[in-house]
């Protein structure tokens, strides 16, 4: 694996595992009220990023030899909604289990692309725009929303939620 591959893999693993953080030893109840600043849950703001990360990792494994797949525009608020629509009812176990199949999935895809599409700027700006840009564009809300329930106190917040691994690529 060339240092570009493991370069690109470790940010995107850093921040969804930054995301993935936030959300342990959480109650599901707390996951999936509505404390986003756009009336979603933080367990719909997750389920919304993996969305894309499954997305992405499609558009890589058609994009061997071809711009084709990458360089297509999006309908960002049709499937926003669809995405949402899709998702709303899973279980917080059901999204973290996506979330870490979609970057599993994502992994797989950058390491199987050739390096001479890995260096494409197109590529690396789809990576980074599915990526790690969506993560920086929720993480304040979410950090808000961890911040608002810790200092909370509540004993709710420290009950320890049965313990299994939140290192995204895990799978």
């Amino acid at each position: 694996m060339d240092t570009l591959t493991d370069a690109v893999i470790k940010q995107i693993k850093n921040g969804s595992t930054e995301i993935l953080g936030l959300c342990q030893n959480v109650p599901e109840a707390w996951l999936a009220a509505p404390f986003m600043s756009n009336g979603w849950s933080v367990k719909d703001t997750v389920a919304h990023i993996s969305a894309w990360v499954w997305r992405c990792a499609g558009l890589l494994e058609y994009a061997h030899s071809t711009n084709g797949p990458l360089s297509a525009s999006p309908d960002v608020d049709g499937l926003n909604r669809e995405f949402y629509l899709e998702r709303q009812y899973w279980s917080w176990h059901e999204v973290e289990t996506d979330f870490l199949q979609a970057h599993w999935v994502l992994f797989k895809a950058i390491r199987q692309l050739p390096s001479t599409r890995l260096r494409s700027s197109l590529t690396q700006q789809v990576i980074i725009k599915n990526t790690c840009e969506h993560y920086a564009q929720h993480l304040p809300d979410l950090k808000h929303w961890h911040n608002r329930i810790t200092t909370e106190k509540s004993p709710v917040v420290n009950r320890v939620r049965q313990p299994h691994s939140t290192q995204v690529g895990a799978l």
